[in-house]
């Protein structure tokens, strides 16, 4: 089972981590512990997002956990509250960058920005290097460490390459479009 984006949304704002990287996935294992006086392995959170393509079923106990961290007394209060009526098959917006092929491009639009990007790979994981950019900080060849892109919220990476330079990225508003090219 993979968590909707609603919920993986809920653990990154209550978190702080953008699960970029393994150590966030250790770090959330402490945290929830922390919380709930409760423990979920790193590779069950891995798997639970996606991360690790497994076909286990999750078991109530640590759904349960995950409300808890969440501050729900358990999973069914969680989803009533959150008004998630199905986490099997949700659907959203968003474009996920590891679910991209290589070589496909992506534009988006922010307030007077464009950024068009190349979908590559960069030490084995899918990134999305600057192929074009107006008004932006961003240069050509920068790349960047995207989880997902949609229309209505920030660009967030955790990671920036430029050349020997890393670090991160948020634009300063929402996207007002994400075009699949």
């Amino acid at each position: 089972m993979i968590l909707s984006n609603i919920v993986i949304d809920d653990l990154k704002d209550k978190s702080g981590l953008l699960f970029d990287q393994a150590k966030d996935f250790d770090m959330l294992a402490k945290l929830i512990l922390d919380v709930t006086q409760r423990s979920i392995g790193v590779t069950t959170l891995k798997r639970l997002m996606g991360y690790i393509d497994d076909d286990h079923r999750t078991n109530s106990y640590t759904l349960n956990t995950i409300a808890l961290y969440l501050g729900f007394s358990t999973w069914d209060d969680y989803l009533l509250a959150r008004s998630v009526d199905s986490i099997w098959g949700f659907q959203d917006s968003a474009v996920y960058i590891h679910e991209l092929e290589l070589d496909s491009e992506v534009l988006v639009k922010y307030m007077d920005r464009t950024v068009k990007f190349k979908v590559v790979e960069h030490k084995e994981k899918k990134a999305l290097m600057v192929i074009e950019a107006v008004n932006s900080s961003l240069q050509p060849n920068d790349l960047l460490y995207i989880h997902k892109i949609e229309k209505g919220k920030r660009l967030e990476a955790g990671k920036v390459f430029r050349g020997d330079l890393i670090g991160n990225y948020k634009t300063s508003s929402e996207l007002t479009a994400v075009e699949l090219m």
